[in-house]
């Protein structure tokens, strides 16, 4: 052992030619290693230790020559190493078939997969377009509901919404009367009087409108043996011969109280709207206790909320209730979505237009002329947002429509002006110049194997 170690140390490490990555070196050779290392090609080459190190750094450099370790011993253990850097540790295989195996079950099942996924993708649709629904008016709150508990005197009025006129700023409201007297009492006496009902007539639209800031006239009479006689629930024969305990009014809405808008910020217009009821007996002037009960219906297009915060039971039992009506939601969403949707598509034909006019690419005549069959769509869309003022105004308009228009408007022109001067289809040189810009007069870069680039001449 002793003498191979030193004749070993006597031999030329100088190699006779270069060392590939994964081989022996030739002095290596000579002494019996063994060739098979070249399936390690993956490894960094081996790495000798000059002549003037130590013989301790050699000995450490080269092991092998330590232990003398014959061709087959080296054979087998290349053969251990190359069989161990093949096999794939259990984590990795796991990974490769969570991978593997939802691909492989919907190329198998594509009609399966595919039928679920537009079923959940229609539920998912059906589920955010009814969670933005528009909600139902409310203008009723718990103090209402205390007065039957503090009197048994007092008047009921229900209201239906009926519409919002954004453009007239009015709201049209249904309301139904209940009147309720103490129990065994007598239509029409001082136990049970006949009512007048009072509103605010300047705040209301259209004939009623008052002149004056003096008391309101009567907008309803409630006599109470007619009505005994009339209600339904209460009596077993009831007289449809009395007018029914209903009415209708529209309201005044304004955008000029709390942070309002007009109708051109659509679909951000908002406004507000005062309800003031008092009821008054028609033989004393004595003050009767009014509430709201049940209010309910639909404006399409606009929420109608009531304020808490300056709505209440004023003094001498007045009823002040405060509106504020907004566009519904998912109105809001629809018009941003129609403005996005313009301005996508105007960003792309006026892209269009620049790469086919200003750089020179070959553009089919079919997409050339798009651009100007849009410039009617937009009109159209714009048209398709409900409850958008009409004519041209509003601030969505200048946002969007404007802008879009006078883009599509210049990249029609533009786009229509090539077939003047040259074949729209085919590319100019300027875009070929652009797309291959290694090919610079006449010379091409060229990337040989194991080198670094290097030109070439064309001969152009």
């Amino acid at each position: 052992m002793a003498q191979a170690a030193t004749s070993a140390l006597d031999t030329d490490f100088t190699p006779r030619r270069p060392a590939r990555t994964g081989s022996l070196p030739i002095p290596l050779l000579e002494m019996g290693a063994s060739p098979s290392l070249s399936d390690r090609r993956s490894q960094a080459p081996l790495s000798l230790p000059l002549p003037h190190q130590d013989q301790t750094n050699v000995l450490e450099g080269a092991p092998f020559l330590l232990t003398g370790a014959s061709s087959a011993t080296m054979q087998e253990s290349s053969a251990t190493t190359t069989f161990s850097s093949k096999r794939k540790s259990p984590s990795k295989q796991r990974l490769r078939l969570v991978r593997k195996w939802p691909q492989t079950f919907i190329q198998k099942h594509w009609i399966i997969a595919s039928t679920f996924f537009v079923v959940l993708l229609v539920s998912i649709s059906i589920a955010v377009g009814w969670s933005l629904r528009l909600g139902s008016f409310e203008a009723a709150q718990v103090l209402d509901e205390y007065i039957p508990q503090e009197t048994s005197l007092w008047v009921e009025m229900d209201a239906n919404l009926i519409s919002v006129d954004s453009d007239g700023q009015s709201i049209t409201l249904d309301w139904f009367l209940g009147y309720f007297c103490p129990r065994g009492a007598s239509p029409s006496t001082p136990a049970c009087p006949d009512v007048e009902i009072y509103f605010d007539q300047n705040l209301l639209r259209g004939d009623s409108t008052a002149s004056n800031n003096e008391k309101p006239a009567p907008i309803f009479t409630i006599n109470a043996t007619d009505y005994v006689a009339y209600d339904k629930f209460n009596s077993t024969r009831p007289d449809y011969r009395r007018n029914s305990p209903q009415f209708r009014t529209q309201v005044a809405m304004t955008n000029f109280y709390s942070d309002g808008r007009s109708s051109q910020s659509y679909p951000f217009d908002k406004y507000t709207s005062t309800l003031v009821f008092f009821a008054q007996s028609v033989s004393d002037n004595g003050t009767v206790p009014i509430g709201f009960g049940l209010t309910k219906g639909i404006a399409v297009g606009f929420n109608a909320k009531l304020d808490t915060n300056t709505s209440g039971e004023a003094a001498y039992h007045v009823a002040v209730k405060n509106l504020v009506v907004t566009r519904g939601q998912v109105i809001r969403i629809y018009a941003l979505i129609i403005v996005i949707a313009i301005w996508m598509i105007t960003i792309t034909f006026v892209l269009a237009c620049i790469v086919a006019v200003f750089f020179g690419k070959g553009i089919r005549v079919e997409v050339l002329v798009l651009p100007v069959t849009t410039l009617f769509a937009f009109t159209q869309l714009r048209g398709t947002m409900p409850g958008a003022p009409p004519g041209f105004g509003a601030d969505i308009d200048f946002v969007g429509i404007l802008p879009c228009l006078a883009l599509l408007t210049f990249s029609s022109i533009f786009t229509c002006a090539i077939f003047l001067f040259r074949n729209p289809e085919d590319s100019t040189p300027r875009w070929q110049d652009l797309v291959h810009p290694e090919k610079v007069k006449g010379w091409d870069t060229v990337t040989t194997k194991g080198q670094g680039p290097e030109l070439q001449d064309m001969q152009v």
